[in-house]
């Protein structure tokens, strides 16, 4: 049964409406696009960052320290992107660089006094697009999304486990 809703996103993304629910994961990611490009325009235009920028800022000024490591794992992003973002954060002086002493190649990193006031001028606008997404959606939809979310997040993350883990082989299985 197609909606007004359905009507107008297939209009933009035909596919949209393509293998019923076998395409849920698709979906999702088509709706993860959406609100990246949204992001990404308003973090730009009103505060001069990055999607990958804003995201080292914000997991610093809700955290003491980290690393570039801890940060992409945090995020499931590669470290090279969060290590561009962090050295454009340090250059304009939103994080400062800490010499670790367990790891010498990888330093810590802090927001400072500028970073945390920036972090708190943005996160009332990213909560006020975050309720704008959800304001029409129903507690109960809301709680049924978040559910099947991270089901699909924790299998994801299963998946992904086993393919870093591959089972051994035993010693005596000949090849």
């Amino acid at each position: 049964m197609k909606t007004r809703d359905d009507s107008s996103l297939s209009e933009h993304s035909p596919s949209w409406t393509l293998g019923g629910a076998d395409h849920l994961p698709y979906k999702i990611s088509l709706v993860a696009k959406l609100l990246d490009r949204k992001t990404t325009r308003m973090l730009a235009d009103e505060f001069n960052l990055s999607v990958a920028e804003w995201r080292v800022l914000a997991q610093l000024a809700t955290t003491e320290t980290s690393s570039v490591r801890d940060l992409a794992e945090k995020a499931w992003v590669d470290r090279a992107e969060v290590s561009r973002a962090t050295a454009s954060l340090v250059k304009r002086g939103y994080v400062k660089r800490h010499e670790n002493p367990e790891d010498r190649r990888g330093p810590l990193l802090t927001s400072t006094k500028s970073g945390q006031a920036l972090y708190r001028k943005i996160k009332p606008r990213r909560a006020a697009f975050h309720r704008s997404l959800t304001s029409r959606l129903e507690r109960s939809q809301i709680s049924a999304l978040e559910k099947a979310l991270l089901t699909m997040a924790n299998l994801c993350i299963a998946d992904l486990q086993k393919e870093a883990d591959p089972p051994r082989r035993s010693r005596s299985a000949k090849s």
